[in-house]
C-alpha cells in the first residue's frame, strides 16, 4: 500500500482486536483495483496509493505529510465523484453505529463494506433517506453544492457491450441506475467508435467476437477510439468463467466473452433482447459495484447495505434501433470524424453545435439530450414527430405550463435512490413536481403538442402510451401514493414543529435532534413523534427545576409562562455539548440562583448566609460530571440524575422517531417499485425533458431567425427527385444571421469546390452538413423558409487532418483511414462533404488520389461537396458518369475600387485556380521579406492565373419610417377609470394598433413564438404595474420574477411589435403615459417622461 506508520488499534467485524491498517490491508487484497475509503469517526480515510488518488483527483491534502488522506463524512459523495469521474472504483467501509444512551461506555468499532461505487453507479447509497436534498450529508459549503449539482444532474456511465455479427456491430449500453438497456444494431466500427468516444463506458467494456472469428483480439477491435499499440500488458483481476483478462486501455479494460456464453436463440426472442441478456448477464457476473450483485456486505460476516438481488430480467430494453419497418431511408449514427467536425465532440477548435441550438441558460440535461439525439439520428417517424412539435412551438402563442422547464430530471440517480430504498422526502418532492408538470402538459396541451410529444416519448423510453388520458391517470396514481406519505414543502411547522421551550433548553439542542426527521412525512402516519413531545416537555421541566431553580409549576406548561427569562446580559447557565449531544451546567452554584434574580454580589452573599450549611451541601451533592460519547467524564459540565434520565429518554424517543420516519420512507420506496410507479416516474421525467428542450430550442431558433426545413423521402418527380436539397439563406450555425453572408443554392449533385484561402469554403461545407443533420433530425436549422433536404442514410464530413501518434498514424494515414471508412459505408443516398484531401503527400500523388476518389464518389451517386486546392484535378480525364454529376463551384472574390481583393463568402458557379495564399499570409502578419521572396519563387510554377468574376452587389432595402401622425390614438375615455390587467392590455392593444395581446399567467413561460421579436409587455407585480420592451421576453420575465416578493407571482401581457426596437421603445413610452393618465400605479414612470423617437427602422 505504500504506507506503514504506527496505527491505532481497531476492531474488525469478527470482534478480534488488530491494527486498523491490518484490516485495511486485508480488504485491499480483496479489492485490489478499488480505492478504499474507510470510516474513522467523523472522517473517511485512505492510505498509501489510495491516498495519492484522493490528492490527485479530489483536491485533498495529505495528512501530516504522509501518504494518508481523507475527507469529512459530509463530503464523502464529493470525494467519490472525483474518483469515479476519473474512472476509478471506490470501496466504502462504514462503522457500526455507537450506542444511543448518553454516557455509553462502548468503545469497540466494527467496520463493514457498505458499497463499491463506480462510474456506472456514482451515488453512494448510505444514509440518504433523511437527507434534505436526496443525498446531502451536510457540512460542505460550496463543495457540497457543487457535488450535489454534479451527482444529481450528471448521469452515471453506462456499461457497454459490443457484439460482432455478420451484419455489423451490436452496441448494448446498460444503465445500472435505471436498469435499462439501449440496443443499437448493424453499426459500423466507426459508429461504435463515435459512441464510445462521446460517452466513455464504465470499466470494463465487454466484447463478444463472432463464432469462429480468426485473428487476435487487437485485430478485431477497430472500434476502440483510444486503441494504441503497447508492448506491456497486465492481466486484470480474476473474473467469472469465460471472461479473459486483457490489456488495460486507459481506465477502461476490455474483457472478451466467449461466443459460447452468449444468449442462445429462442422462439419469440428478438436479437435486441438476446444482446441485452448476453451483456447484462456478463456484467452481473463481473462487476460487484452493480447494486444487488456483490456490492454490499462484509467478507468477514458483517451485513452490508446493498439492495436486493436481481437478474437480467430486471433490465428493460428502453429503445433499440432495428432496421426501419417501412421503405423510408433511415439515417445511420454518425462516425467519429463527422461528429467531431460538426462540433458534437467538445473539440475547442470547432464551434459547438448543441450550444447553437439552445439559449445559454439551458440546463445540461437538455444539452445532453440533443447531443445524443444528433449522434444517433432518430427514425423517420420520430424525426417527423419532433419536427411537428418544434414547428408548433415556433408559431404557438400559448404559454407553456408551469414547472415543465424547471421540473428536475429524475433519470439515473433518483431512480437508483428509489430502487435502493434510499430516496428522501426531498427526492419525492422533486418527483411530485415532475409528475405535476407532466400531467399539466398533457391535460392543458392541444393535440398538436401532445401527439408528437408522445411519439418522441415512446421512442425515448421504449414504453408505449395508449392515449394521453391513460398516462395522466398513472401520473395521478403515483402522485397520490407519494402525497399520502410525504409532506409538501417544509413541514417543520404546525403539528410537526420542532420542540421549543424558550430559554430553558437551548433551541439549537432541539434543532439538532429533531430537524433531521421532522417535516418529512405526514404526522398522521407516525406514532413516535408524540413520544418526543412528551419527552421534550419532561426534559425542559427537569432543566428548569434542577438547573435554573424554578419551582415546579412555574416551568414549562405550569402556571407560569413556561419560559423563564434570564437577566439582561447574563449568559445562559445551561450549555449544550454538540459533540456528545448532552446538556449541562457550566457551574453548579448557578443552579442555586434563579435566572434573572441575581442582582449583586451583596445579595448573593446574603442568600448564602441564609442557607443552612447542611442544606447547601445537600444541594451541591446532587450534581455530578456527565459522560462523553467515549465514556469519559466531562469535568467542565455538571448534571443531575433527573436531567440525565430525562435527557436519555428524549434522545431515545428522537432516535425511535427518526427510525420510524426512515421506515416510512423506505416503505414508500418499496411501494413505488412494487406497484410499477417507477415506469411512470421515468416517463414523466423524459416527457418534461423533451417538451422543455423542444421549447427552448424553438425559442432560441425564433431569436436567431432559424426555421424547420422540410424532409423529402424521395420517389417524387421534378427538382426533388434530382437534388439532395435546397438551402435558402444558409448561414453558419455559430454566427448571428444578421451579421454574416447567407448562401442560397440547390445541392443537385456533387460540388467540386475551389476557392481562395479564407474565403469560407470550409465554413460553407460545415454549415451545409450541420443543416442537413438538423433537418433530418426534426430540428430547426439556420436556413430560410422553403428549405428542404432529402432524407439520407449516412452523413460524412471530413475536414483537415492531423497526425494521431497514439495510433501510429501520420496526418495522411489518418486521412486515408477516414476516407476508406466513408467509401465502405456510403451509398447513393449518402451526403458527403470532403475538405482538402491529399495535402499530406506529394502534389502529384495527392492530386491523383483526390481525382480518383472524386470520380468514384460521383459515379456512385453521392451528393455533397468536394473542396480542394489541388487544381490539377480540374484537368484530369474523369469518366463521363462522374462528369455528369459534378458541379463546378467557387467562392467569389471581388475587387475594391482601389484594386484590392476582398472575400465575399458567396457561392457561385465557376472555377478558382488562385488560392491567394500570399494575400492570406500577409493578412496574418508574415514578414514582407518572406512574402516578396515567395512571390519570386511562385514565378517558377506553371499555373493558370487570374480570376474573372463579376460579383453582383447586394442591396438592402431600408424599412420605411412610420409616420407617428398616423399611429393610433388611445381612447382613454372609453370606459370609467378601471385599473385591472385586462384594462392595461386593452390600452396596450390600442397603442400598438393591431394584433391581440398574449396573457401569461403566474409561473407560466412565454410562448416561443415571441422570442427574437420586439415586444412590449406589462407586468402586474402586486398592485403595481411595470411596462417594458425586449427582444427576449422569456429572459426578461425570468429576470423580473427572480426579484422575489410580489415579482415572483407576477402575471403579464405581451404584444409583438413590428418595426424593430425603435418602434417598441416609442410604444413603451406612450403606453406608460396612457396608463399613468388612466390612474395605474406604475413602477416604470421615468421611461414615459418623453416619447422616444422611432428612428429610421421604425
Amino acid at each position: 500500500m505504500g504506507y506503514d506508520p504506527q496505527a491505532a488499534t481497531s476492531s474488525t467485524a469478527t470482534g478480534g482486536t488488530t491494527k486498523l491498517l491490518t484490516f485495511i490491508r486485508a480488504q485491499k487484497a480483496r479489492h485490489p483495483d478499488a480505492v478504499l475509503l474507510v470510516r474513522v469517526g467523523d472522517f473517511y480515510e485512505s492510505y498509501g496509493v489510495d491516498a495519492v488518488m484522493l490528492v490527485e483527483h479530489c483536491g485533498l491534502n495529505s495528512m501530516a505529510g504522509r501518504a494518508r488522506a481523507g475527507c469529512p463524512w459530509g463530503n464523502v459523495q464529493a470525494t467519490v465523484d472525483g474518483l469515479t469521474s476519473a474512472g476509478l472504483r471506490v470501496a466504502v467501509y462504514e462503522e457500526r453505529p455507537w450506542g444511543s444512551d448518553p454516557g455509553s461506555k462502548r468503545r469497540m468499532k466494527e467496520r463493514y463494506l457498505s458499497q463499491v461505487v463506480s462510474s456506472a453507479n456514482p451515488t453512494y447509497m448510505h444514509g440518504l433517506v433523511l437527507g434534505d436534498d436526496g443525498g446531502d450529508r451536510g457540512g460542505g459549503g460550496a463543495t457540497d453544492d457543487a457535488r450535489h449539482e454534479d451527482s444529481s444532474t450528471s448521469p452515471g456511465r453506462s456499461y457497454v457491450g459490443v457484439l460482432e455479427t455478420a451484419q455489423g456491430y451490436t452496441l448494448v449500453e446498460v444503465s445500472a441506475e435505471e436498469r435499462s438497456a439501449v440496443v443499437s444494431e448493424r453499426l459500423t466500427a466507426e459508429a461504435v467508435s463515435c459512441r464510445l468516444a462521446a460517452y466513455p463506458p464504465a470499466d470494463p467494456l465487454i466484447y463478444v467476437p463472432p463464432e469462429g472469428g480468426k485473428g487476435t483480439r487487437a485485430d478485431r477491435l477497430p472500434f476502440l477510439p483510444w486503441r494504441q499499440p503497447s508492448s506491456s500488458s497486465s492481466s486484470g483481476p480474476a473474473f467469472a468463467a469465460g471472461l479473459s483478462g486483457g490489456n488495460g486501455l486507459g481506465r477502461v479494460r476490455v474483457r472478451t466473452l466467449s461466443p459460447e456464453l452468449a444468449a442462445g436463440v429462442e422462439s419469440g426472442l428478438s436479437d435486441a433482447e438476446r444482446a441485452k441478456r448476453t451483456v447484462v448477464g456478463a456484467f452481473l457476473r463481473l462487476d460487484e459495484s452493480v447494486p444487488g450483485c456483490d456490492g454490499g456486505g462484509d467478507e468477514n460476516g458483517g451485513e452490508g447495505e446493498g439492495g436486493p438481488s436481481f437478474t437480467h430480467e430486471d433490465f428493460v430494453v428502453m429503445s433499440s434501433s432495428p432496421p426501419s419497418s417501412d421503405d423510408r431511408v433511415r439515417t445511420n449514427p454518425l462516425h467519429l470524424e463527422t461528429a467531431t467536425q460538426l462540433g458534437l465532440m467538445s473539440d475547442p477548435s470547432i464551434p459547438d453545435l448543441v450550444s447553437s441550438l439552445l439559449p445559454p441558460s439551458a440546463p445540461a440535461t437538455s444539452r445532453r439530450f440533443l447531443r445524443r439525439w444528433l449522434l444517433v439520428p432518430p427514425p423517420p417517424d420520430v424525426a417527423g414527430a419532433m419536427s411537428d412539435l418544434v414547428s408548433h412551438l415556433l408559431r404557438s402563442d400559448s404559454p407553456l405550463p408551469p414547472g415543465v422547464a424547471s421540473a428536475p430530471s429524475l433519470t439515473g440517480r433518483v431512480v437508483s435512490l428509489i430502487r435502493q430504498r434510499q430516496a428522501s422526502a426531498a427526492v419525492y418532492r422533486d418527483v411530485v413536481a415532475a409528475l405535476d408538470a407532466a400531467s399539466t402538459a398533457l391535460r392543458e396541451g392541444d393535440g398538436e403538442v401532445v401527439r408528437p410529444l408522445l411519439d418522441v416519448l415512446r421512442h425515448d423510453t421504449g414504453i408505449a402510451v395508449s392515449c394521453p388520458e391513460e398516462l395522466v391517470e398513472r401520473l395521478g396514481e403515483a402522485r397520490r401514493e407519494i402525497d399520502a406519505v410525504v409532506v409538501r414543502g417544509d413541514g417543520r411547522d404546525g403539528a410537526d414543529a420542532i420542540s421549543d421551550h424558550g430559554d430553558a433548553v437551548p433551541p439549537a439542542f432541539f434543532e439538532r435532534n429533531e430537524a433531521i426527521w421532522r417535516g418529512r412525512v405526514r404526522p398522521s402516519v407516525l406514532t413516535e413523534s408524540d413520544h418526543v413531545r412528551t419527552a421534550a416537555r419532561a426534559l425542559a421541566e427537569a432543566v428548569v427545576e434542577d438547573f435554573l431553580g424554578v419551582p415546579r409549576g412555574d416551568g414549562p406548561d405550569g402556571d407560569g409562562d413556561g419560559r423563564p427569562a434570564r437577566a439582561a446580559g447574563r449568559k445562559n447557565p445551561v450549555a449544550q455539548d454538540i459533540f456528545n449531544n448532552i446538556l449541562g451546567l457550566r457551574d453548579p452554584t448557578q443552579a442555586l440562583v434563579i435566572m434573572g434574580m441575581e442582582t449583586s454580589k451583596k445579595d448573593k452573599a446574603a442568600d448564602r448566609d441564609r442557607e443552612d450549611r447542611e442544606t447547601l451541601k445537600r444541594k451541591q451533592e446532587r450534581y455530578f460530571h456527565p459522560f462523553d460519547r467515549n465514556g469519559k467524564r466531562i469535568t467542565t459540565k455538571y448534571t443531575t440524575e433527573r436531567v440525565q434520565d430525562a435527557l436519555g429518554a428524549y434522545v431515545t424517543a428522537c432516535e425511535s422517531a427518526r427510525a420510524e420516519v426512515e421506515r416510512v420512507l423506505t416503505g414508500l420506496s418499496e411501494a413505488i417499485v412494487e406497484r410499477g410507479h417507477l415506469r411512470t416516474i421515468l416517463q414523466a421525467s423524459h416527457l418534461n425533458l423533451i417538451l422543455s428542450t423542444a421549447a427552448r430550442h424553438a425559442s432560441s431558433s425564433n431569436a436567431g431567425g432559424w426555421n424547420v426545413g422540410r424532409i423529402v423521402d424521395g420517389g417524387g418527380g421534378g427538382e426533388e427527385a434530382s437534388s439532395a436539397g435546397r438551402f435558402d439563406s444558409l448561414t453558419p450555425h455559430w454566427m448571428d444571421r444578421s451579421a454574416c453572408v447567407a448562401n442560397t443554392f440547390d445541392l443537385d449533385g456533387l460540388f467540386l469546390l475551389t476557392a481562395p484561402n479564407m474565403s469560407g469554403k470550409s465554413t460553407l461545407m460545415r454549415s451545409a452538413a450541420a443543416a442537413c443533420l438538423l433537418v433530418n433530425s426534426g430540428l430547426c436549422a439556420p436556413v430560410g423558409e422553403g428549405s428542404w433536404v432529402r432524407r439520407f442514410d449516412s452523413l460524412f464530413l471530413r475536414g483537415a487532418s492531423a497526425d494521431i501518434p497514439t495510433e501510429g498514424k501520420s496526418a495522411f494515414g489518418a486521412e486515408m483511414a477516414d476516407l476508406s471508412s466513408l467509401l465502405r459505408s456510403s451509398t447513393d443516398r449518402s451526403l458527403v462533404f470532403v475538405d482538402e484531401i491529399g495535402r499530406g503527400t506529394s502534389p502529384r500523388d495527392g492530386t491523383s488520389l483526390a481525382a480518383a476518389i472524386l470520380e468514384h464518389m460521383s459515379e456512385r451517386g453521392h451528393s455533397g461537396m468536394f473542396a480542394t486546392h489541388l487544381h490539377g484535378i480540374l484537368d484530369m480525364p474523369l469518366g463521363d458518369g462522374a462528369r455528369a454529376r459534378l458541379r463546378r463551384k467557387r467562392m467569389a472574390v471581388a475587387e475594391d475600387g482601389d484594386g484590392r481583393l476582398r472575400w465575399t463568402y458567396h457561392l457561385e458557379d465557376g472555377v478558382c485556380v488562385d488560392s491567394l495564399a500570399l494575400l492570406t499570409a500577409a493578412t496574418f502578419g508574415l514578414p514582407d521579406a518572406i512574402l516578396e521572396r515567395a512571390g519570386q519563387f511562385s514565378q517558377c510554377w506553371s499555373h493558370d492565373s487570374g480570376l474573372s468574376a463579376d460579383v453582383p452587389g447586394n442591396t438592402v432595402a431600408a424599412a420605411e419610417p412610420l409616420d407617428e401622425s398616423t399611429a393610433p390614438i388611445v381612447d382613454t375615455e372609453r370606459t370609467q377609470a378601471s385599473t385591472t390587467l385586462e384594462d392595461a392590455a386593452f390600452i396596450l392593444e390600442d397603442v400598438v394598433g393591431s394584433g391581440t395581446s398574449v396573457h401569461i399567467p403566474q409561473s407560466y413561460l412565454s410562448p416561443p413564438s415571441l422570442e427574437g421579436s420586439s415586444c412590449v409587455y406589462i407586468i402586474k407585480a402586486g398592485r403595481r404595474y411595470y411596462v417594458g420592451e425586449t427582444e427576449s421576453i422569456s429572459r426578461r420575465l425570468a429576470q423580473h420574477r427572480s426579484k422575489g416578493d410580489e415579482w415572483s407571482s407576477s402575471t403579464a401581457v405581451v404584444m409583438k411589435v413590428d418595426g424593430g426596437k425603435s418602434r417598441a421603445l416609442n410604444i413603451e413610452s406612450r403606453v406608460i403615459r396612457a396608463l399613468a393618465k388612466r390612474g395605474f400605479d406604475l413602477i416604470s414612470v421615468a421611461d414615459g417622461s418623453q416619447i422616444r423617437p422611432m428612428g429610421r427602422r421604425g
